[in-house]
């Protein structure tokens, strides 16, 4: 709960018997994952729908609809953590593409107006327009901008790699 309370950005499941002990709901947005109620906002800002692309948020729902088939606590947390690892691969996966690295030594330059402006539909590049004045993503691309090292590793690198391969398969046809 104290995690819960951080006034930093999260993304977290808390079980529903424990919600009476989050205490200040002025800062975060509750969604209701429970099996009757498929996403339901049980707080909220107001803007919710409108920021996030419809079809983001369908895609989003159907691959958290399928935490219901996870038989065991490790399933399910693979289960959503995969949902949202698609979402961030999808929308903001193109980044290696915008940083542009000087000489050797130089930090890189992230060309966030040509980033967002790579994105065809309008609706998820006003999303990651405003996505990417978010702290989260801004801490993320500082990392990618001091780091001139090759290609990067860990489980987000590879689920881009696997989803440019994927659409490219796709354009092939």
């Amino acid at each position: 709960m104290d995690v819960v309370m951080a006034p930093t950005p999260y993304l977290l499941g808390v079980e529903k018997r424990l919600l009476g002990l989050v205490t200040d709901h002025s800062d975060l947005l509750l969604v209701d994952l429970s099996e009757d109620k498929k996403g339901t906002f049980l707080v909220s800002f107001g803007d919710e729908r409108s920021v996030l692309p419809h079809k983001l948020q369908t895609e989003i729902l159907e691959a958290l609809s399928h935490r219901h088939q996870a038989p065991s606590a490790e399933e399910l947390n693979r289960v959503v953590s995969e949902a949202f690892l698609h979402f961030f691969v999808k929308t903001v996966g193109h980044y290696s593409h915008y940083v542009k690295h000087g000489d050797a030594g130089e930090q890189g330059v992230f060309e966030n107006r040509r980033f967002y402006k790579a994105i065809e539909s309008k609706s998820t590049r006003h999303f990651v327009k405003k996505f990417i004045q978010t702290q989260m993503f801004d801490l993320f691309i500082q990392g990618v901008e001091q780091h001139q090292s090759g290609p990067q590793q860990g489980i987000f690198h590879r689920k881009i790699i696997e989803y440019q391969q994927k659409k490219k398969m796709a354009k092939k046809r």
